[in-house]
């Protein structure tokens, strides 16, 4: 029972990694007083570092990360040397959080710590060579990382303009491999694999795209500035925004084409989400005045995206674990739209974090059903019986 249930945890918890640092980046970067924080110049241990507004909120992030990677290490089924290195970065990025860097100087702790995490996320996909079916692609993700890192140094020695951002790119890519990993195995369908990848697209997309449009303006608060006016036609380089929501639209579009697994209405209603998401991109706002084709579609595109999960919670297919978790998904979802309409109408501070954090969260649950969906996939063509707490047979 304990071996049957540790594959599909490992797997929403290498699913969880990117979504909990995106999640806490975005936060962190939000709390910040308007124009104190550079994300394109600034690493992220600047937002939880002792001169930072709310540095708990990154330093919670950090800690998270650095624990559930240690979870994952220890449950993957992969070769021990891999997983052994991967635990010690993890490890690594625990201590990092628990020693910040100081409001001016830098803390030899936290910077060899750094590093050490730096270096044993870049090196660990070494120790899978022993696996025939990750061997190659662990030499390429190593390739890969390595060159970020690279990036990431040259921008630190040199004291460049661009360091925040190679700092972001090395954090993401380093997320990839463990899921990858755990997807690897040889239950998992290469098709549910597809679908879980897709899944994860808007979850890394929308925060690199996010960070790059906000560095493209000249003055910006990120807690009062909503996505529709950094794609709005007197928006600096608007085109940024515009093709991150239009990629985020067009990736759910075809994630719910993928959840065979999932009821047709709810699957058309996650499509429609992401279709009149993507249609609200191509209708930005004017400089003045509102496009009612823009609010319209955004307001349709929320409408999909909170209301799908119910046609989990309904249908009698559906596993009393996933039902009920879905159920919770629909309510945590309906709450931050509340929020975040009530922030829209009253003109309210918070307007652009209850967006960030709303677009966020909603993109969690489309990922939690695609991992939960290929597991379930998976015992199926070996014969197991459906878990408790993914979909039932149909």
């Amino acid at each position: 029972m304990i071996g049957r249930a540790r594959e599909p945890l490992v797997l929403l918890l290498a699913a969880a990694a990117p979504v909990v640092l995106v999640t806490a980046v975005l936060l962190a970067q939000a709390v910040q007083r308007p124009g104190g924080y550079d994300p394109v110049r600034q690493t992220v241990s600047t937002l939880a570092g002792r001169g930072a507004d709310e540095r708990w909120v990154m330093t919670t992030g950090l800690l998270a990360l650095g624990l559930i990677y240690l979870a994952v290490a220890a449950g993957l089924r992969a070769p021990r040397a891999g997983r052994w290195v991967l635990g010690a970065g993890a490890l690594a990025v625990v201590v990092v959080s628990l020693a910040p860097q100081p409001a001016h100087g830098s803390s030899a702790v936290h910077m060899t710590a750094m590093a050490f995490a730096c270096a044993a996320f870049a090196l660990w996909p070494l120790g899978l060579l022993r696996a025939p079916h990750l061997r190659t692609g662990s030499l390429v993700m190593t390739g890969i990382v390595t060159a970020t890192v690279v990036w990431l140094c040259a921008q630190a020695w040199t004291d460049g303009t661009w360091l925040g951002a190679a700092e972001r790119t090395v954090l993401l890519a380093q997320t990839v491999w463990p899921l990858r990993v755990a997807l690897g195995t040889r239950r998992i369908a290469a098709s549910a694999r597809w679908t879980v990848v897709l899944a994860l697209v808007p979850l890394v997309v929308f925060p690199v795209g996010l960070v790059a449009a906000q560095a493209a303006q000249p003055t910006v608060d990120p807690l009062a500035m909503s996505l529709s006016a950094l794609e709005s036609l007197g928006a600096v380089d608007r085109w940024i925004m515009t093709t991150t929501v239009l990629v985020v639209g067009l990736a759910y579009v075809a994630v719910a084409a993928r959840l065979h697994q999932v009821p047709r209405t709810g699957r058309v209603l996650l499509g429609a989400g992401g279709g009149f998401l993507a249609l609200a991109a191509l209708f930005p706002q004017p400089v003045q005045g509102t496009s009612w084709p823009h609010m319209v579609a955004g307001g349709l595109a929320w409408l999909g995206f909170v209301g799908w999960p119910l046609s989990l919670v309904r249908s009698p297919t559906t596993a009393p674990g996933l039902r009920r978790a879905s159920l919770v998904a629909v309510v945590v979802m309906t709450v931050l739209l509340a929020w975040f309409t009530v922030e829209l109408v009253t003109g309210g501070p918070w307007y652009g974090l209850s967006q960030r954090v709303t677009v966020v969260v909603l993109g969690i649950w489309p990922l939690v059903v695609a991992v939960l969906g290929a597991v379930r996939r998976a015992d199926r063509q070996v014969g197991r019986a459906p878990q408790a707490v993914v979909l039932s047979g149909r």
